[in-house]
């Protein structure tokens, strides 16, 4: 039968749920706007095309009265792998069926197909839209172990104990990301995962979609580790030799390095410095980062841009800099929202990056104020943090310098200093 184009839509929406969330398929419920903005990214690292979040919630809902624009749906089906939208169609569309001029054997075989649907529907309604209600025992046991004490690659193994629990399925989602999300045998008791990237993260076992234990997962660095890759969500990055950070009081990746390392930035750079550790007892609720950073060159780079993350016991914030003329690209998280270009005037937030620029982020109050070479740009809300701050991240599209970086409590008192000074 040939489909229509909404059809082939609502199969493209099916087949993205079964490919990046497969715990759907028992719930029978909907995606969330944090999985939206999730598929976002991933189109727009994939396609070089950003679908607003309004029309993902368009499609998901169906709630259009034109049928979106095919660049639209061509970046959609990045996700599948597919290069447009007509090589989607082309690959979904089946062969229409011989009709047989039998007249009676036609109408019995139309009767049983119909039948046979109906009792299709009547068993998928019962076994996978209503599924089974979970059960949980008082005590969950569900821990982990690093087979590595500090650096990457990392395997974690889980050990978890399911016995006592009643559910459809059950998964274990490695980090916040909905793609690191494993469907787990609850006859079984382990599972093993490796980390290719330091971090700290809330490991989370799942029933149907029920979170019923969480775990910490912390991946540290000893000092500043540096990684490229050449796409921003590429899965394996290449480490670069670490022993060669440091040149002339600066943080920076030269191209002996690059060579050395079998990585050409040529085709594709996103470099990112790594210090994931506890700053002592310094709180995300109650800081002082200083760090002066620019690129090297940005010679063919469309927008680069240069990111600060700063990770805390409970989630992540990250703030970024970019050209004048691509601010309107801008997504920053401060706390638990989400500020974009497309919404804000994020006019102060553009520089010329191959000049140097001073950073400066105070969170106090539960606000979060960014200072860029003196100058206040950034003074909004800062809630939903909390605990300790256990790691930075400097990440930049292209070749990025650092010139020091400073983490400081709220009286000035230096908790952490780095000049990057060579001392061999």
């Amino acid at each position: 039968m040939e489909y229509s184009e909404r059809d082939l839509i609502d199969r493209c929406i099916r087949q993205i749920e079964h490919r990046f969330f497969p715990e759907l398929e028992v719930r029978g419920g909907k995606l969330k706007q944090r999985d939206l903005e999730y598929l976002m990214e991933l189109i727009e690292e994939r396609s070089a095309t950003r679908i607003s979040l309004s029309t993902m919630k368009r499609i998901w809902r169906g709630d259009f009265n034109r049928l979106p624009h095919t660049n639209t749906l061509s970046a959609l089906v990045s996700l599948l792998g597919h290069g447009s939208w007509k090589d989607f169609r082309q690959a979904n569309q089946a062969s229409p069926s011989r009709v047989e001029t039998k007249g009676s054997s036609v109408v019995l075989w139309k009767i049983l197909v119909a039948a046979g649907g109906i009792l299709l529907i009547g068993f998928t309604y019962f076994t996978i839209q209503r599924p089974k209600p979970v059960q949980i025992p008082t005590e969950v046991h569900f821990s982990a172990n690093k087979t590595v004490v500090n650096g990457v690659p990392n395997t974690v193994i889980f050990n978890y104990d399911l016995t006592q629990v009643e559910a459809d399925s059950f998964f274990i989602q490695r980090s916040w990301n909905p793609s690191n999300k494993n469907r787990v045998d609850p006859k079984k008791r382990y599972f093993s995962e490796t980390y290719y990237y330091p971090g700290f993260h809330w490991a989370s076992l799942i029933a149907n979609e029920t979170v019923i234990k969480r775990t910490r997962i912390n991946i540290q660095t000893d000092g500043w580790f540096a990684t490229a890759k050449p796409e921003r969500l590429t899965p394996i990055p290449v480490y670069l030799n670490q022993k060669d950070l440091y040149q002339n009081g600066q943080m920076r990746i030269s191209d002996d390095n690059f060579s050395e390392s079998g990585f050409d930035p040529k085709k594709g750079l996103v470099l990112s410095y790594f210090n994931i550790r506890a700053f002592g007892d310094l709180r995300s609720d109650a800081f002082i980062l200083e760090t002066k950073l620019k690129f090297d060159d940005v010679k063919g780079l469309v927008c680069p841009m240069a990111e600060v993350r700063v990770i805390d016991e409970a989630d992540a914030t990250w703030l970024t800099l970019t050209d004048k003329g691509c601010v309107g690209n801008l997504y920053l998280k401060v706390g638990t929202s989400i500020l974009k270009g497309s919404e804000n005037d994020f006019s102060k937030l553009g520089a010329t990056l191959t000049e140097w620029q001073t950073i400066r982020l105070v969170s106090s109050g539960q606000r979060l104020k960014f200072y860029r070479n003196g100058q206040l740009i950034l003074d909004t809300p800062f809630e939903g943090t909390e605990g300790r701050i256990m790691g930075i991240v400097l990440t930049f599209s292209g070749r990025g310098v650092v010139d020091y970086f400073r983490l400081k409590d709220l009286k000035g008192d230096l908790i952490y200093t780095e000049e990057f000074q060579s001392y061999e």
